[in-house]
C-alpha cells in the first residue's frame, strides 16, 4: 500500500516540477522587460544589423565606389560599418583603395570615415585620421595628420582635398615635404 502512495507522491512531484518549468518558460517574457536586458544603449536603437556586406554606388552608369565590410548596423537611418574596405574610381587614373576601422554611410551615398585610414593608389600611400566622401561632388576631403608617401618622398599636412573628377589633389595647413630616399625620386613616372 505504501508503494502505491509513493508512486502518487512521485507523480505529483514530477508533475509540479514540469508544470513549474512550463509556467516559468511561458511567462518569462512577460515578467521581465526585455529593454532592461540589453547591455548597450546603442543596441536598443539598432534598426538592423548585417554581416559581410558589399555595396556599389553608380552615377550616370559609371561606378563611383565599391564598399565591403564585415559588419553593418543601421542606427537612426545611418549605416555604421566596421571595418571597411572602400575602392573609389576617379574619372581618370587608377582606382583608389581605402581601408579603415569605422565609417558611416549617409543616404547610401556619402561616406564619413574615421580611425586609422589607409589609402592606396600605387605607388602612393595616404594616411589620415578622418575622411569625408561626397557623392554629389565626387571628391574626398581628409583632415588631421595626413601623410602621403611614395617615390622616396613623404608629404605631411593637416588638410587634403582630392577631386576625383579631374584627379587634382590639394594639400593645405602645415604642409611639409621630407625626402626619405633621394634615389627613388622620379617625378616623371608619378602618373
Amino acid at each position: 500500500m505504501w508503494r502505491f502512495s509513493l508512486k502518487i507522491v512521485l507523480i505529483v512531484i514530477i508533475g509540479l516540477v514540469v508544470g513549474g518549468m512550463v509556467f516559468i518558460l511561458t511567462s518569462y517574457r512577460y515578467l521581465f522587460n526585455s529593454k532592461n536586458l540589453i547591455d548597450s544603449p546603442i543596441e536598443s536603437h539598432i534598426d538592423i544589423g548585417l554581416k559581410a556586406v558589399h555595396h556599389v554606388a553608380i552615377k550616370n552608369g559609371k561606378k563611383l565606389w565599391d564598399l565591403s565590410s564585415e559588419s553593418v548596423q543601421r542606427i537612426n537611418a545611418q549605416n555604421h560599418i566596421s571595418p571597411l574596405t572602400l575602392t573609389l574610381y576617379p574619372n581618370s587614373g587608377k582606382a583608389i583603395t581605402l581601408t579603415a576601422v569605422h565609417g558611416t554611410v549617409h543616404d547610401n551615398k556619402n561616406i564619413e570615415i574615421k580611425e586609422d585610414i589607409l589609402i592606396k593608389q600605387p605607388p602612393w600611400e595616404y594616411v589620415c585620421d578622418s575622411l569625408i566622401y561626397s557623392y554629389t561632388r565626387h571628391e574626398i576631403i581628409g583632415t588631421n595628420n595626413i601623410a602621403i608617401t611614395g617615390y622616396g618622398l613623404t608629404i605631411t599636412a593637416k588638410a587634403m582635398y582630392y577631386n576625383l573628377s579631374d584627379g587634382q589633389l590639394t594639400l593645405s595647413d602645415s604642409v611639409a615635404l621630407t625626402i626619405t630616399d633621394p634615389r627613388e625620386i622620379d617625378i616623371r613616372h608619378s602618373k
